[in-house]
């Protein structure tokens, strides 16, 4: 009986030593891991071996190395790579190049097994010749626009000696890629003249794509012969492909022109006709083009064709000029009715004004009597074609007028004065609506409607549409929709509003716009802030932007060295200057292929808090010294 309970005991014991059971507390390890030699060793010469050798001082994972992996300068070197715990083998197919500094740089390939700690300082390089090539670049990225790092960017030396050394068609010598930060670093480099580029390498081929990779570069030649202060380079988004036509065809009951890139302005000319305009709209980011059948109402479907000159300019100001044949065919698609894509913003001040309207499609034709200025449904104002102008592309409108808050305040006080009296004439035409008015009524009521101001200047009469008169003796159909009872409107509600009636815009395909309304209020100044400042030393024209704390343009001044942005709601804000050296009134972005620069944009290096009824002042940019003075002080 004791043998029997020894066996189970011994059991028991042999059983518990062999479970394997989790460790208990620790502390985690957040210690990078370490190198702790190479063959060959970082720095080192005359290295002569196919087989590279890693060992570090715990064991280790390996992630797309084959991704990750930089050597410079760029070849084509094919390789395998091994990972045995604590060491990574790497083992080159073919020998490197005689007398060549090699740069290996793992980025994020290599980390720690069992926490994810990357290498630090994941570079070693060494030479093959008797000579270390030790030059070295670095700098940083920043996204010109918003000033944020330019995170994972390729940065690359291009040999100045070749023809096809950019970043559009080359590939760079050296690279490596951006931080978090926007900062880089290139070392070992050897003595020689580069271009240097940055850009987006979304697909990893080396190649910037600048239909939709933000890229930057440095505007001279690099003469490397020793190494440079610290680079700075802007990086933004700008489509310099060549502008190209790539199709003509109809479509649907259309003819649809198709372009490469985005249009920023278009001119389409029959020979025939050459003073006629051809109404086109312009779709899908403006790179295509639909002309409407409805310019040539007598071209027969399929046979016929008329020979169109189209002249194009993109946002980099290069154009070209094509000859097409437009010819239509039969279709049952119809387009949508034209429609107002855009009103303007409610919020005026007293003066001059400037509204503007967008439009689906080009608009055929403006019935101005439908566009009014009104005080609840009452006209005060109808527009004049002098008053109103559109672009090139007839999809932009602009109201130009004058009005006065003092004398608009003048019309809604006459208004309540003689509210209840034309309440009263109301209440009365509406009780006497089944019989004939007398003489003496209709004399009343035309002193009632002739007592409704308008302003001052008006050069036409308010609308005469049945749906727009005021009651009176004329309008029967008017009077009989006026509510029955105690019907006094609040006259404290009266509401300042920009009207456009239904058809103020007609298509080229007879569709008309619906009616919109824009309620206009007052500015009142002690709910806004102003931001005043001084740009000092600039001697080309330049553009002063005022931008929200998220870079958004909220208001611009062209040309004042004492600005003053006006109406400012309170919030945050940033100031930023465009030298705006060709004078066309616009940022102009730079050419990398033949390295002319940007215009240069300055920032104000703060952000600008505004508040109700106060004044920010001093906030100047001084360009006769170094860098721009902030001499900020709030009132």
């Amino acid at each position: 009986m004791i043998k029997k309970y020894l066996s189970l005991f011994i059991l028991f014991v042999t059983y518990a030593c062999a479970t394997v059971q989790s460790p208990t507390g620790g502390e985690k390890d957040d210690k990078a891991p370490i190198l702790y030699e190479s063959d060959p060793k970082d720095q080192s010469i005359n290295f002569q071996d196919t087989e590279i050798r890693l060992f570090f001082n715990e064991w280790m994972k390996v992630e797309q190395i084959n991704k990750e992996l930089i050597i410079t300068p760029r070849e084509d070197i094919k390789y395998e790579s091994t990972l045995k715990k604590q060491e990574l083998i790497i083992q080159l197919e073919e020998p490197l190049k005689d007398s060549t500094t090699y740069t290996f740089n793992f980025r994020k390939a290599l980390k720690d097994i069992t926490e994810g700690n990357l290498w630090e300082n994941p570079v070693i390089a060494f030479s093959t010749g008797d000579f270390l090539d030790s030059l070295k670049i670095e700098g940083s990225i920043i996204n010109l626009m918003n000033q944020e790092p330019s995170k994972s960017f390729v940065v690359g030396l291009y040999s100045a000696s070749t023809d096809t050394a950019n970043l559009r068609q080359g590939k760079p010598v050296y690279f490596t890629t951006t931080d978090e930060t926007g900062n880089f670093k290139m070392q070992n480099l050897k003595a020689g003249k580069y271009l240097l580029y940055a850009f987006k390498d979304g697909n990893d081929n080396l190649i910037n794509d600048s239909n939709s990779e933000p890229f930057g570069f440095h505007p001279d030649t690099l003469n490397l012969l020793d190494s440079i202060p610290k680079l700075s380079i802007s990086s933004y988004n700008r489509n310099e492909d060549t502008l190209n036509l790539k199709k003509y065809s109809p479509v649907g009951k259309d003819f649809i022109v198709q372009y490469n890139k985005g249009l920023s302005e278009y001119n389409i000319i029959n020979p025939n006709q050459p003073n006629k305009h051809i109404y086109a709209n312009d779709v899908e980011k403006s790179q295509y083009l639909k002309i409407y059948k409805e310019n040539f109402p007598l071209l027969k479907y399929e046979t016929d064709s008329i020979q169109l000159l189209i002249q194009v300019q993109d946002s980099i100001t290069k154009s070209r000029l094509d000859t097409v044949y437009y010819r239509i065919r039969e279709s049952r698609i119809t387009n949508e009715d034209i429609k107002i894509t855009n009103t303007p913003n409610g919020k005026i001040t007293s003066g001059n004004q400037e509204f503007t309207f967008a439009t689906s499609k080009p608009v055929f034709q403006i019935n101005y009597d439908s566009i009014q200025l009104r005080i609840d449904t009452i006209p005060i104002k109808t527009f004049t074609p002098e008053e109103i102008a559109i672009n090139f592309n007839r999809k932009q409108i602009r109201l130009n007028t004058i009005i006065n808050e003092a004398e608009i305040n003048s019309l809604i006080d006459s208004l309540k004065s003689n509210a209840s009296t034309i309440q009263n004439s109301l209440d009365s035409i509406q009780n006497d609506s089944d019989s004939s008015p007398t003489l003496n009524d209709r004399n009343n009521n035309k002193k009632l409607t002739d007592s409704i101001p308008k302003l001052k200047g008006n050069t036409r009469k308010a609308i005469q549409k049945r749906d727009n008169k005021l009651p009176n003796e004329s309008d029967k159909t008017a009077v009989s929709n006026v509510p029955r009872g105690n019907t006094s409107p609040d006259m404290n509600s009266y509401t300042l509003n920009l009207y456009m009636g239904q058809s103020a815009f007609v298509g080229i395909e007879s569709d008309s716009s619906s009616s919109s309304k824009t309620n206009l209020t007052f500015k009142q100044p002690s709910d806004f802030g102003i931001i005043k400042g001084a740009i000092k030393g600039l001697e080309s024209d330049f553009i002063i932007e005022l931008l929200t704390d998220k870079y958004q343009v909220k208001d611009t001044i062209i040309n004042k060295n004492n600005y003053q942005f006006n109406y400012v709601s309170p919030g945050s804000y940033r100031i930023r200057i465009i030298e705006d050296q060709n004078q066309n009134q616009k940022w102009d972005a730079g050419n990398p292929l033949d390295l002319r620069p940007a215009e240069n944009i300055y920032y104000l290096n703060e952000v600008i808090t505004v508040k109700a009824n106060w004044e920010v002042i001093d906030k100047n940019f001084d360009f006769n010294v170094d860098k721009p003075v902030n001499d900020s002080e709030e009132n």
